[in-house]
């Protein structure tokens, strides 16, 4: 059974100089909150489903066709930051019916894609080369030709006719610390005290912080698209110091449990977006 982090894990794992943009575990279903399954054409077939350990999972069917399925990600901003990577965890089985397979049997293809623009056109930049049943991997994907972009979204891509079976889990979207405020959450405990704290801001700027308890989004403002469903509330506009840290504590409601925050900042100087951050209030 999987662990939800919290909020403060995520960030320790993270490190100090990243900024997460995106971050999906599946452990909440498939597709989770602010995802879709695209259907591009008539045979998806039983489609992304759980795989009843947390990991998202797709396969074709003997006898329904071709299946060709996109896992769509809700949209993420890579507005003022460099160096921005993908990671996850995969694994393969019947790696030969891939169709770059040296021994091809088939005709499949996992892929790794990225769009700009709603998901008229896409950009591969990543596909799987497993050689052997039950291959696993963790790659980090460069995807610094998006940075500065907003309005991106990832498509994790299954096609085949009775071809691989693909799991994928842990999927990250990192902004690498380009310079973009960073916000990270503690103590997001029902009943407790958490402390919200944004890095990287504009010293001596306002820094607003606002939340969702409804969904993902996306949503647009003035500051582009949020992850974050209406209705979003606004916290008290914070002023950043120095160091361009703002911080605040607020009490999180008993009744609060088991609900999961989407939250997310803004440098009200630059006009820069944070990370958006989803998690279960414990």
């Amino acid at each position: 059974m999987k662990t939800i982090l919290s909020l403060a894990a995520v960030a320790l794992l993270a490190g100090s100089a990243s900024s997460q943009v995106l971050s999906e575990d599946f452990s909440s279903g498939v597709p989770p909150t602010g995802w879709v399954q695209t259907n591009n054409n008539a045979h998806i077939g039983v489609g992304w489903i759980p795989d009843g350990i947390g990991r998202a999972w797709c396969e074709d069917e003997a006898g329904i066709g071709t299946v060709d399925t996109t896992l769509l990600s809700p949209v993420f901003d890579l507005t003022g930051v460099s160096g921005a990577t993908l990671t996850f965890d995969g694994e393969t089985y019947w790696a030969a019916y891939l169709a770059n397979h040296p021994s091809s049997l088939g005709d499949g293809v996992s892929n790794m894609e990225i769009t700009t623009d709603g998901g008229a056109t896409w950009d591969v930049v990543w596909t799987d080369t497993s050689l052997n049943n039950g291959d696993t991997y963790s790659p980090s994907v460069d995807l610094s030709a998006y940075d500065g972009m907003s309005g991106v979204q990832l498509g994790i891509r299954f096609y085949g006719t009775w071809a691989q079976e693909w799991w994928v889990d842990n999927v990250v979207i990192d902004g690498g610390g380009g310079g973009g405020p960073a916000y990270t959450v503690t103590g997001l405990v029902g009943g407790g005290t958490a402390t919200l704290t944004v890095t990287g801001a504009t010293a001596g700027g306002g820094v607003l912080l606002g939340y969702s308890l409804t969904g993902a989004g996306p949503t647009m403002t003035p500051f582009g698209s949020v992850d974050m469903s209406a209705p979003i509330s606004r916290l008290p506009t914070l002023t950043a110091d120095a160091a361009g840290t703002a911080s605040m504590t607020t009490g999180v409601p008993g009744r609060a449990s088991g609900f999961t925050l989407y939250t997310q900042g803004a440098d009200l100087t630059s006009g820069t977006l944070t990370n958006s951050l989803a998690e279960a209030i414990l």
